[in-house]
C-alpha cells in the first residue's frame, strides 16, 4: 500500500493517464447498457414515434440539399417538428439537423444519416444517452491532460531516456518528424471538393495528429530493421532507446487521433463508436503499441538478457508497422466502411 501511494505522488500523471482510460472503458459499458441508439426513416408529410423512455413524434418538415457554385453538396439541412407526448403541456417543437451539427432535443440526439434520392425524404441517426456520453468525454479530457503533462512529469523513463540524448540531435529529429507529418498530411487530407461530413476543422487536426504517429512509427520501424541487421551491440542498444523515447509521442497521438476521431463521428454519425473496420483497426494498432511501449518490463519477471530484449523489441516494433500499413492501406481497400473515402 505505502508503495503504491508513493508511485501515485511520484508519477501522478501516468496513473492519471490510466484512470482516464478506465473512464473511457466505463462511460463506454454505460452508452451499451444504458443507452439507446437506432436510425429512423422519414418521409415528407409523415409522422413517426420513437417509444423509449419518453414518446417521441418526428415530423419532417423539410429537406434540402446545400450546394456550392459547381453544384457540389456542401450541406444536408433537415427541419423537424417534434412532439415529446411525456411532457405536459404538449407543445411541438422546431429544429434543424445539419452536417456535422446535431440536433439536440429532450436527451436525444439526431444526425443526418442519409437521404432518399428524391431528397422527399431522410434517414436520421438517433441516441438516447445522457450519461455515457458525459462519461466518456469527461474521461478524454483527463487522458489528453494526461498525456500532454506526462512529459513534465520528472520521474519517468521518458526523461531518463532523454538525458542520456544529444539535445541538438533530438531537435533535428524532431522538425524532421514534424516536416514529415505535415508533407504526409498535404499527401493523404482529401481535395476540394470535399463530402459534406468531411467539412469541419476536426479534419485537418485528425489527419495531422494521426500522420505524426504514422510518422513516429516509421521512424521507430526503420530503426528496427537497422538494429536486427547491426552487428554492434552499442547501435542496437541506441536505437532501442530512441525509439523508446519516440514511441510516447507516437502512441500518445495515435490515442489522441482516435479519440478526436470519436468526437467528430459523435457530431456526424450519432455516436463515438460504432466499430467500423477503420476504427477497429486503428484500436488494435494503438493496443500493438501498448505492449511495444511497456516492453522494457518484460525484463522484470523473466531472466531474459537485456542484448536479446533489445532484438525482441526490434523484430517487434518491425511486426508493430504492419498493423499500421494495413490500418490505413488494407482496411481503406479491403474493408470499406465509412471511412472508405481515405
Amino acid at each position: 500500500m505505502r508503495w503504491l501511494l508513493s508511485s501515485m505522488l511520484s508519477k501522478p500523471f501516468t496513473w492519471l493517464l490510466h484512470i482516464a482510460l478506465t473512464i473511457i472503458l466505463v462511460g463506454a459499458c454505460v452508452t451499451h447498457f444504458f443507452g439507446e441508439q437506432g436510425e429512423i426513416h422519414l418521409r415528407a408529410d409523415q409522422a413517426k414515434t420513437i417509444n423509449h423512455k419518453s414518446e417521441i413524434t418526428l415530423f419532417l418538415w423539410d429537406f434540402q440539399v446545400v450546394s456550392d457554385e459547381h453544384g457540389n453538396p456542401v450541406d444536408y439541412i433537415t427541419d423537424l417538428r417534434m412532439l415529446d407526448r411525456s411532457r405536459k403541456p404538449l407543445i411541438v417543437d422546431e429544429g434543424s439537423i445539419r452536417m456535422n451539427k446535431p440536433l439536440k432535443y429532450h436527451g436525444w440526439r439526431f444526425c443526418q444519416s442519409d437521404y432518399d434520392s428524391d431528397q422527399q425524404g431522410v434517414v436520421l441517426a438517433y441516441n438516447y444517452d445522457p450519461w455515457g456520453i458525459g462519461i466518456t468525454y469527461t474521461g478524454y479530457a483527463l487522458l489528453l491532460v494526461a498525456m500532454l503533462a506526462f512529459f513534465f512529469q520528472p520521474h519517468t523513463r521518458f526523461r531518463a531516456l532523454m538525458k542520456q540524448q544529444h539535445k541538438w540531435l533530438m531537435i533535428g529529429l524532431g522538425v524532421v518528424v514534424v516536416v514529415l507529418a505535415f508533407i504526409m498530411t498535404k499527401v493523404v487530407t482529401p481535395k476540394p471538393p470535399l463530402q459534406p461530413v468531411l467539412q469541419t476543422p476536426l479534419l485537418g487536426i485528425h489527419v495531422s495528429v494521426i500522420m505524426l504517429a504514422y510518422t513516429l512509427f516509421a521512424i521507430i520501424a526503420i530503426n528496427g530493421i537497422v538494429g536486427l541487421c547491426s552487428r554492434r551491440h552499442s547501435a542496437r542498444s541506441y536505437l532501442y532507446q530512441l525509439s523508446i523515447i519516440l514511441l510516447y509521442p507516437a502512441l500518445f497521438c495515435l490515442t489522441a487521433g482516435i479519440f478526436i476521431g470519436a468526437v467528430w463521428a459523435n457530431m456526424s454519425w450519432g455516436r463515438y463508436w460504432g466499430w467500423d473496420p477503420k476504427e477497429t483497426w486503428a484500436l488494435i494498432t494503438m493496443l500493438v503499441y501498448t505492449v511495444l511501449l511497456h516492453w522494457p518490463l518484460i525484463k522484470k519477471p523473466t531472466a531474459i538478457s537485456h542484448q536479446h530484449l533489445e532484438k525482441m523489441f526490434h523484430l517487434f516494433s518491425v511486426i508493430a508497422f504492419l498493423f499500421v500499413l494495413f490500418t490505413y492501406f488494407g482496411v481503406s481497400y479491403l474493408l470499406g466502411g465509412l471511412h472508405s473515402y481515405t
